[in-house]
């Protein structure tokens, strides 16, 4: 029983070694256009805060809202897993893990990645964004860089 312990442990702990020095692997001068299992994808980054003001007055945590739009040649595999979200604003980098994002399908060759994260952006300047995709047949990064972010009002 100990053993079965210390296994999954080490097994558990090897997992989140591989993914937190996965995200510094990122080549972030490459292009927003992949291909995952013979399929192109492009990714087009949208990303805003509510500067709406609230009921309760609480305005100081604008999370970041960011919808990420996938335009494929085809369709892509239902196995498909979006792994990570990665925000980079100069020396800084924050991870949206995958299990926080929700992943939709708006078409057999439009889906879109979704998600809201309290993280201390600057929205006044732009951000690099690089999005994590695998399925059965591998995984792929695909980058875009000065994406601004929009207020909405």
């Amino acid at each position: 029983m100990k053993k079965l312990a210390l296994a999954l442990l080490a097994l558990t702990m090897a997992a989140c070694t591989s993914q937190t020095s996965n995200h510094e692997n990122i080549n972030w001068k490459q292009g927003n256009l992949a291909a995952l299992s013979e399929t192109d994808i492009q990714l087009k980054s949208n990303l805003w805060t509510d500067k709406m003001p609230k009921v309760d007055g609480t305005s100081e945590s604008q999370p970041l809202n960011g919808t990420l739009m996938l335009d494929t040649s085809g369709e892509l595999s239902a196995e498909l897993v979006v792994e990570m979200v990665v925000i980079k604003q100069k020396d800084n980098t924050w991870i949206v893990q995958g299990d926080e994002t929700e992943l939709r399908t708006l078409s057999e060759n439009l889906w879109e990645v979704v998600f809201a994260t309290e993280i201390p952006v600057d929205v006044e300047k732009s951000v690099h964004v690089a999005l994590e995709l695998s399925d059965s047949n591998g995984d792929v990064w695909l980058v875009e860089r000065n994406v601004t972010i929009d207020k909405v009002y």
